[in-house]
Parts: C-alpha cells; structure tokens; sequence
C-alpha cells in the first residue's frame, strides 16, 4: 500500500522529519500535530476518492456534506450560506446547487421564517448515493476509538476540541469575511 505523507507528517528516507519547508529555528510540532496533519491530508485524499466512486465533482460532494451537517445541527442553510462555506463564489454555488438539484440530489424550498430566503436539503437518493459510499469509510472512522479507555477518549477529544478551537479563532481573525460554523457545524 503507497504510504501517503502530509506536510510534516512521517520521515523521509534519510530519517529527517520531511519539514524541509520550514525555516531554520521554527519548531516541526509535536507527535499530535503531526499525526493530526497526516489525518488531515489523508481525509482530502479520502474526498477526493469519495467524489471519484460517487461520479461528482468535489464541489458537490461538499455541498452535500454542509447541508446535512447544518441540518442535523438544526441550522439550516441557503445557497449563499453554502457559496461561503464551500469558499467559492455565489455563481459557483449556485452552479452546484443547480446541477445537484438537477441530478435529485437536493432541493430548494422556502426558508420557514423568512419567505424571501431559501433552504436546501439533501434528497433520500442523494443522501442513500452519498451514504452508500461513505458508510464504509464512517465504520472504519468510528471502530478507530474502539480498544481507547475512557481516560483516552477523554484526551483525544479534548485535543480535538482544542484544535477546532484554534481553527476557529483563526477563522473569526479580521482577515476576510469567512467565519467559523459553531460546534458540531461543519
């Protein structure tokens, strides 16, 4: 199996850390960070493999994933809403909601207190298509915590909170106009 390595994540052959980007001086991270990038890398490999078994454009496959997160949160979302969160334009957005409407993957409706705003939501088809290929990779994802002890479970998802914390703050910093979802709101 090919070995697939993030920024900083891994060794090069020669036993370096393979973080030959940084300057002289800045410190590699520590052996969480590390694995966290190597997760984060292989998730973008992951969706890329998803979209390409699904027969949809990334893009798309995004956009299912932000209206059922946001669903499920209780926070519905609209076509500009999913432009920003899918950080292109509202033509591309649009382009998208368009063509998954089009496929039976979504559909428009009004906002339930605001008339002149819409909803999307995520069709039975288009959640069964998308599920069908993404269950497989959910079990392997949920069986990874199986043998943690409860003190274990406790860390790991204190670092995750931290991190998506970090990720936030970063997000809401006054350098554009993306903002971070709330908890849970991917």
């Amino acid at each position: 199996m090919a070995q697939h390595h993030s920024f900083g994540a891994g060794r090069e052959p020669d036993g370096t850390s393979g973080l030959s980007g940084l300057r002289a001086g800045e410190k590699a991270g520590d052996v969480l960070s590390n694995a966290l990038r190597e997760v984060l890398t292989l998730t973008q490999l992951a969706r890329a493999a998803l979209a390409q078994r699904l027969g949809m454009p990334l893009t798309n496959v995004e956009a299912v994933e932000h209206v059922i997160m946001a669903k499920g949160a209780g926070q519905p979302i609209g076509p500009v809403e999913l432009s920003r969160r899918l950080g292109v334009t509202s033509a591309a957005g649009t382009q998208s909601v368009n063509r998954l409407v089009s496929e039976g993957h979504m559909t428009r409706g009004p906002h339930p207190d605001d008339r002149r705003r819409q909803v999307l939501d995520v069709t039975e088809s288009g959640f069964d298509h998308v599920m069908g290929q993404l269950a497989p990779l959910l079990g392997l994802v949920f069986a990874a915590s199986d043998d943690l002890s409860e003190a274990e479970r406790a860390g790991a998802q204190r670092y995750l909170e931290n991190v998506a914390s970090a990720c936030r703050r970063y997000l809401d910093q006054d350098t554009g106009d993306v903002k971070a979802p709330g908890p849970g709101v991917q």
